[in-house]
């Protein structure tokens, strides 16, 4: 290459480099109609923001569960959209769902406490005992101080027919909760289903006097005395909750809790 030819090469290559930042410096700015249909592109795939999530929590249910299984679709494996679906799937009745979510979510996390425990009720309600048993095993050892933990354990076992196991682990639970009116409920209709309803109306007693109580807990006292023929009791006790025409009309259905086919789902209803 000639020695003038070596200023033209530097002078082309020059031009070409400037041309090249000119060009990057000078691209036009999107616009702002340009810049809103990017994030009307990109957020549906982006998680609501911590605010958002917080307010979605203080609305009804349905509402929760429109909002949680958006944050759940745009990302299946995050823990707190799965977590909250599952929940919430529960409570609006949609237990299969809410066990599905939840067991999804256990093949990422296993033996997580929050979510074990989501996924033990929504198993328990739809008659699955064995896989809410296996599940919480794989739970105890992270979640054994835990009462919520340790009860739902026990109501699992009154569901198999092991009422001496599930009143221990209601044992360990008032142990760390003293007091506690929902773990009571849980111990005296364990007690109920074991053929004690004498020791079911005294724990019952007990859970009913404490702040806290509710009118499931009515209830179930209602049943220990009901199964006892105690009718007049069953009156005083269910007088602000059951008209004493109900109560009258059911008595037999009070004396047949005692026989063979009685079962914990029967008793219980949704409160584990």
């Amino acid at each position: 290459m000639s020695a003038t030819s070596k200023p033209v090469t530097r002078l082309i290559a020059t031009a070409s480099l400037a041309a090249l930042l000119t060009g990057c410096i000078t691209a036009a700015p999107q616009t702002p109609a340009e810049l809103a249909l990017v994030d009307s592109a990109v957020s549906p795939i982006l998680p609501a923001t911590q605010a958002d999530r917080a307010m979605a929590d203080k609305q009804d249910l349905l509402t929760q569960a429109r909002f949680w299984g958006a944050e759940y679709e745009k990302n299946p494996n995050e823990y707190e959209a799965s977590l909250k679906y599952a929940r919430v799937l529960r409570a609006i009745g949609s237990a299969p769902r809410a066990a599905e979510v939840a067991q999804q979510a256990l093949t990422l996390k296993q033996g997580d406490v929050e979510m074990t425990m989501i996924y033990a009720q929504a198993s328990l309600d739809i008659g699955k005992a064995d896989d809410a048993a296996y599940a919480l095993a794989r739970a105890e050892a992270e979640g054994g101080k835990d009462w919520r933990l340790l009860s739902i354990i026990g109501v699992t076992l009154d569901t198999l027919d092991q009422h001496s196991a599930a009143q221990d682990y209601y044992r360990r639970a008032l142990a760390i909760s003293p007091d506690n009116p929902k773990i009571l409920s849980n111990l005296g209709l364990s007690y109920i289903l074991e053929g004690k309803p004498g020791l079911a109306e005294q724990t019952l007693r007990q859970a009913a006097a404490l702040p806290g109580a509710d009118s499931r807990i009515t209830q179930n006292l209602v049943m220990a005395l009901g199964v006892q023929g105690k009718f007049e009791e069953v009156e005083q006790v269910a007088e602000t909750d059951l008209p004493p025409a109900l109560i009258a009309a059911n008595r037999e259905y009070f004396r047949s809790l005692l026989n063979p086919s009685r079962s914990w789902e029967t008793l219980r209803g949704s409160e584990n």
